[in-house]
């Protein structure tokens, strides 16, 4: 590719170094200053280039090895006999897989839940006792934390995969929970404020193992009894589990504190949480956050009604680093958070007009300009999964978001990466954010611009409007991906093209998420699964499925063929 003889402008056609983020959490000084953050498409912070010195080498001095020491001699090892593992009960590699199963261990994280979301928990007692009149322990007393910290309300509650209807004391209402005037399950709620009693129930019928000092204060848990019946619980002790609505978080627009499903005041919870960043207010650009807010709050349309632009609804280990927590968070909003100059700042999937021009005048040296990406860097399908509350608030596949034009550009090869989208709740959003993914990767103009003191100006996340006559670019709109002061006085730039038409997704672009099979994460193996089909119709599937339920490759999804 001819490139353009010139100081201020050239055209590389190979490859150009470019960071979505920045390096480092606390910001990192390389001749002057870098900006760094988080992006939803990108799980590794990249680490601006430092400039390395070599080291002058040390005096080579010769010393002798010591002398090796003799080995004694092992026994013989004894012959283990071969030890069964069984098989994983959800898919670790599905995001948000596993989130509704209770857990059995002596030390596990607890967990964070924003917006509203089904989840269990780390069982903290169990308790065995006799009905009154009887010497059989027929009675189960269990206790499940479902966060750590106060949450809004607890709202159904499941066994198994099962909703299990409630009266106003706890006690089932229907059938198989219910049978002849007998209750075999009951359920207490706890929302785990400061000054939280403890359950009386299980302080009176846990024989003094629980008192009135277990309070679980700062605990949002549930305490289950059941009664023994092989009716009602034909597979032994059930999964509890609910769907909580979570942590109250901070509005800067109100000044108040609240429940919210708003992913931008979610991650502005996360940054100040003791359990997140830690990070007081001054160090946060809260503009930038109110402004994020009010686009994730706005309407659009979707199949069969409307909904909020954007929203965060899922849970957070708390023993994930920062690094770990914060792209799923981004995820919920297609969001890039940076941090520069001191402050944090926040910008989500909408496209933001130019605050600034750049042209050749603001150009300290040559600017190198790659107008493609490399075959390997494009992708032009879009696949991964979301939370579904239609299926038992389960990882569910998306429908694939591609583009014909993509297809037919890269001559017929599906090119995919995956995008899970754990704190997603409606298959239409989880399609925007996937559309938005994959337009920015089509989008192939990349800039960099060796800037002057023009460039302090910027900050990471803004657009701006690129214009380079020489090369036929006349205010093209650039998103500013990288913000780094050298010591020439001036500010290198990485820019990304951005424009309107990436977040502008069309309404026949959404399709239905009824997808051919969905992951069941908390599904026992068995040794075979329904599988829905009209047979009549295929006679192929049905021999297929018939030989699928024989062999037991289904043990870990249910099938479903829409015909």
């Amino acid at each position: 590719m001819a490139a353009v003889v010139a100081p201020v402008a050239a055209i590389v056609a190979g490859s150009v170094a470019s960071a979505v983020v920045g390096g480092g959490i606390l910001g990192a000084v390389i001749g002057g200053i870098a900006s760094i953050g988080f992006s939803y498409l990108t799980r590794e912070i990249i680490q601006p280039e430092r400039p390395r010195t070599p080291a002058a080498p040390p005096p080579r001095v010769y010393t002798p090895p010591p002398a090796p020491a003799p080995r004694p001699i092992a026994p013989p090892r004894p012959v283990q006999p071969p030890v069964y593992r069984p098989p994983p009960t959800h898919r670790p590699e599905v995001s948000g897989g596993g989130l509704t199963q209770m857990v059995r261990q002596p030390i596990t994280a607890h967990r964070v839940v924003y917006g509203e979301t089904r989840v269990s928990g780390p069982v903290v007692f169990l308790h065995t006792r006799a009905p009154a009149g009887t010497d059989k322990l027929d009675i189960l007393h269990v206790a499940v934390v479902v966060a750590a910290h106060e949450v809004d309300a607890i709202g159904d509650v499941y066994l198994n995969d099962q909703v299990v209807a409630l009266d106003e004391n706890g006690q089932a209402l229907a059938a198989p929970f219910v049978r002849d005037g007998t209750v075999f399950a009951q359920v207490w709620k706890h929302l785990g404020s400061p000054d939280q009693a403890a359950d009386a129930v299980l302080a009176a019928n846990s024989n003094g193992r629980w008192t009135n000092a277990h309070r679980l204060r700062g605990r949002a848990w549930l305490h289950a009894q059941f009664r023994y019946d092989d009716k009602a619980f034909p597979s032994g002790i059930p999964n509890l589990s609910a769907v909580v609505r979570g942590r109250r978080v901070y509005d800067p627009r109100t000044e108040g504190t609240a429940w919210s499903d708003n992913p931008a005041l979610c991650v502005l919870d996360y940054l100040r949480a003791p359990f997140g960043l830690a990070t007081p207010l001054d160090e946060i650009d809260l503009a930038s956050f109110i402004a994020a807010a009010n686009i994730c709050d706005e309407t659009v349309e979707r199949p069969g009604g409307t909904e909020k632009r954007f929203t965060c609804n899922g849970v957070l280990d708390i023993a994930q680093r920062p690094i770990e927590a914060l792209p799923p968070l981004l995820s919920s909003c297609a969001g890039r958070l940076t941090y520069t100059s001191g402050q944090w700042r926040l910008f989500v999937g909408a496209f933001l007009p130019p605050i600034a021009g750049l042209s050749e005048a603001h150009a300290r040296d040559t600017i190198t300009v790659k107008p493609r990406r490399s075959r390997r860097e494009l992708i032009n399908t879009v696949r991964g999964t979301f939370l579904s509350p239609v299926h038992s608030w389960q990882p569910t596949d998306y429908p694939p978001v591609t583009r014909q034009a993509y297809l037919d550009e890269d001559g017929g090869e599906e090119v995919s990466e995956n995008l899970d989208l754990p704190f997603t709740r409606s298959p239409y959003m989880a399609q925007r954010i996937a559309r938005i993914a994959l337009e920015t990767r089509r989008k192939q103009l990349v800039v960099q611009f060796p800037a002057n003191l023009a460039g302090l100006r910027l900050v990471a996340g803004e657009t701006v409007a690129v214009t380079l006559t020489r090369l036929g670019l006349v205010e093209v709109p650039m998103t500013v991906s990288t913000w780094r002061m050298t010591e020439e006085m001036g500010v290198d730039l990485a820019l990304h093209q951005d424009s309107p038409d990436i977040y502008a997704v069309a309404l026949g672009d959404l399709r239905d998420a009824e997808l051919g099979f969905r992951y069941l994460p908390n599904q026992r193996r068995s040794a075979s699964t329904t599988v829905k089909t009209n047979r009549s119709a295929c006679p192929a599937l049905a021999a297929f499925t018939r030989l699928a339920n024989r062999a037991g490759i289904f043990s870990m999804m249910r099938c479903r063929f829409p015909l």
